[in-house]
């Protein structure tokens, strides 16, 4: 087929027309590399390229403009990526985010890694599932939990302290208190210990 016409749109983009008929519109820039003017003969493999070319410049578009406003992890920018392209172009976008130092699980993984151990109190056990639901690895996440939780025992006296004052002389309180640092991720025996601290003496908990 012969490229007919070319017409800029209202959004900017590059409109091209083959045998009078609209094909396609493409970015300036994709088009400008492309090399095609008005006469230009395109075929069904050139058309699929140049739609490759605009879907992939789209899918680096939209990861900037997502990685302006907040971090994601490749696998997090990746799932985004493909609600509005292929999955092929989302992980070109990806990988060239990641060369560009855009994107980092190390060190998305450590920063997120404290914000739930200063802010949450979150226990090594819960913070790997944390970050393993936003697609860190394993050696990772197991890697930035250990490095964040260096004195579990000040985060556990904190929630102690702010959300059960009263454990030190209510058992009842004491096991509520127990089974929730528990689901922190706070290892039986952190857990303990820091009963007993808080109650002047044995909790009353083993570490099983």
């Amino acid at each position: 087929m012969t490229l007919t016409k070319i017409a800029m749109t209202k959004r900017g983009r590059v409109a091209l027309y083959a045998d009078g008929a609209f094909v396609m519109s493409l970015h300036p820039d994709v088009f400008a590399a492309s090399g095609i003017s008005v006469g230009s003969q395109i075929d069904e493999d050139a058309l699929r390229e140049l739609s490759d070319a605009a879907e992939l410049r789209e899918a680096r578009e939209r990861a900037l403009s997502m990685l302006s406003r907040q971090d994601y992890t490749a696998r997090g920018l990746r799932d985004r990526l493909t609600r509005h392209v292929s999955e092929e172009a989302a992980g070109q976008a990806v990988e060239r985010m990641q060369e560009l130092g855009l994107i980092d699980d190390e060190r998305y993984a450590a920063r997120f890694a404290q914000e739930l151990l200063e802010r949450r109190h979150y226990g090594a056990a819960r913070i790997r599932q944390e970050l393993r639901r936003r697609g860190i690895d394993s050696q990772t996440a197991a890697a930035a939990a250990s490095l964040e939780e260096n004195d579990p025992q000040a985060h556990i006296l904190a929630v102690l302290e702010k959300k059960y004052p009263q454990a030190a002389g209510d058992e009842t309180v004491r096991r509520r208190a127990w089974g929730a640092l528990l689901r922190l991720g706070h290892s039986p025996s952190d857990v303990r210990r820091a009963l007993d601290a808080f109650c002047g003496g044995r909790s009353g908990f083993d570490d099983d």
